[in-house]
């Protein structure tokens, strides 16, 4: 009887993520990573574009150098609470172990959602 109920649930839970219409709930406007000795500056431009207000949010970024060293990091926005259609500023200065060529990834979080479906263009 349990297994039935847990695979309800989670084609339920499947169902319903797979009918969402909104693929992305936010989207950089715009972002530049910048580096600078022994470290990057990521500054830039989100906006809600989803249907719901968002909470909570934190911006993360992963920056791959050299020898596919990594560094990661978070902060949170200056707007923590974003409703639809509403843009918020993002900051992050984050110190690495490395120097050389760096690539950012860069994805946003809230306690809620591990990872937030996101359009994030290429830095400028």
């Amino acid at each position: 009887m349990r297994r039935w109920l847990f695979l309800w649930g989670f084609l339920l839970t499947v169902g319903v993520a797979l009918g969402q219409t909104e693929p992305y709930r936010l989207r950089v406007l715009s972002w530049s990573c910048k580096t600078f000795s022994k470290g990057v500056l990521v500054q830039g431009v989100v906006r809600n574009v989803g249907s719901r207000p968002l909470a909570d949010l934190r911006v993360n970024l992963r920056v791959v150098g050299p020898g596919l060293r990594m560094a990661t990091g978070s902060a949170p926005l200056a707007d923590r609470s974003l409703v639809p259609g509403e843009s918020a500023r993002f900051e992050l200065r984050m110190r690495t172990t490395f120097e050389g060529p760096h690539r950012c990834e860069l994805w946003f979080r809230n306690p809620r959602v591990a990872r937030i479906a996101t359009l994030v263009p290429n830095p400028r």
